[in-house]
């Protein structure tokens, strides 16, 4: 299996700004809570991946992310198994895109 590529909240706020995805792995009720402000955002349920994972590109490179850093693994590892390549784990997932003081809404 592939080695997880891991992209620090100040990386990942960089690239989505060039264009980049943010696949958001929490549950609804967390998003509610607090959500990444980012342009190019999808929200996908880690509970509803394996239905919908369809929705995320293979052809681009893709930013997965969640409340800590544990789903947004778990949801790369089920990734990799369905052929996709450039994927990207936020490391510490919004908790350190918070800390950093980078935007939520």
């Amino acid at each position: 299996m592939n080695d997880i590529q891991h992209v620090t909240p100040e990386e990942a706020w960089k690239l989505t700004k060039q264009g980049t995805l943010l696949v958001d792995v929490r549950e609804a009720n967390e998003v509610a809570q607090k959500c990444y402000k980012v342009n190019h955002y999808l929200h996908l349920p880690l509970s509803t991946l394996t239905e919908n994972f369809a929705q995320i590109p293979t052809d681009k490179t893709v930013i997965i992310a969640c409340h800590s850093g544990g789903r947004s693994q778990k949801a790369i590892a089920f990734l990799l198994e369905q052929g996709y390549k450039k994927l990207l784990n936020l490391d510490g997932g919004i908790l350190s895109w918070e800390k950093a003081e980078l935007p939520i809404i």
